[in-house]
């Protein structure tokens, strides 16, 4: 890693005061209507005046037929942007770069939240909470594609200094993945290319959109498709399509930042850096000082989302610093 934990680097044209960063742990602070509560604005300007270097606000849903909860964040229309747009200069004036994870829930969620039945990959029943799916088709993807576009327009707008799409947390991007959930016969499923096809196609149409300065990361997690079969070479796939899609910042998660995947002694960071020269971030329960360290003298991950239980300690950046630097 080039500089130290609390430099101010230049990640992918993200400008940031120290490679810390605040992953969402989905919150679900937001008002009915999907718009910044107040519990929520103070939550993350805290954050922000705490030192925190990137700060990810939780998965907002790109459309309503994406929403997964009744006090989930949404960037799905007009009315979400005037309240984010406050919170997003609020904590840019306090020295933190801002993202937004963008998200639709698929077959996770209900028609009494959602509005209508969940679309996913395939016909999927995620319990008594949830209603079954359907097969989403051509004139959904469509119109998942516009979703998505339209939502990182408005990310834009809002000034937000970092895009991240979520496909991970068994979100739709996650369900099509996942040869658990995807099982289809079409372009959109079979092997790690056509299920990959959903999220790299809207990337694509997003990145025609949008600024080419404002930076595109992806979050994903492989741990709970290794029972699945899931190799080495599926990561490089999934990794080679994503780079097509020119993603800017790679965002994998797993339970722990230093497991050990593929029966190697290589972590998930590494198999990773192997694949890309893109700037990657770790995270997986990095609640301690000693772990960080650990991670960071790898020297394969630029930028550092750190458990929650860290931002839970008090003065917790200079404790951090005080463990931290030499």
């Amino acid at each position: 890693m080039e500089g130290n934990m609390f430099d101010s680097p230049t990640v992918a044209n993200l400008q940031m005061s120290n490679r810390v960063v605040y992953s969402p742990f989905a919150e679900n602070q937001a008002n009915s209507d999907g718009t910044v509560s107040q519990q929520l604005y103070e939550y993350y300007l805290d954050l922000a005046r705490e030192g925190t270097g990137l700060v990810i606000l939780e998965s907002a849903y790109v459309a309503g037929q994406g929403r997964g909860s009744f006090s989930q964040l949404g960037l799905s229309e007009e009315r979400h942007t005037e309240p984010l747009y406050r919170l997003v200069k609020a904590m840019q004036a306090e020295g933190a770069a801002v993202g937004i994870r963008l998200s639709h829930a698929g077959a996770r969620t209900s028609e009494a939240i959602c509005g209508e039945q969940p679309i996913a990959p395939s016909v999927i029943n995620f319990g008594k909470d949830y209603n079954i799916s359907r097969e989403f088709d051509e004139g959904d993807i469509e119109e998942i594609s516009l979703f998505f576009i339209h939502a990182a327009e408005r990310a834009e707008e809002i000034e937000a200094n970092l895009i991240e799409i979520n496909g991970s947390q068994i979100s739709l991007f996650d369900q099509c993945l996942s040869k658990r959930f995807n099982h289809r016969f079409d372009n959109y499923g079979g092997p790690v290319e056509g299920r990959m096809r959903l999220p790299t196609e809207i990337l694509k149409a997003i990145k025609s959109r949008i600024s080419p300065k404002l930076p595109i990361s992806y979050f994903f997690s492989i741990h709970d498709k290794l029972d699945d079969g899931f190799t080495d070479a599926d990561l490089k796939t999934l990794l080679h399509s994503l780079s097509g899609a020119k993603v800017d910042i790679f965002h994998p998660v797993t339970i722990h930042v230093m497991n050990k995947f593929f029966e190697t002694d290589d972590t998930l960071v590494e198999w990773v850096a192997k694949s890309t020269r893109k700037p990657i971030v770790a995270e997986g329960n990095i609640k301690s000082p000693q772990i960080l360290k650990e991670v960071i003298a790898m020297g394969k991950a630029q930028i550092y989302a750190l458990d929650k239980a860290i931002f839970t300690r008090p003065n917790w950046f200079s404790f951090l610093q005080k463990k931290i630097v030499p």
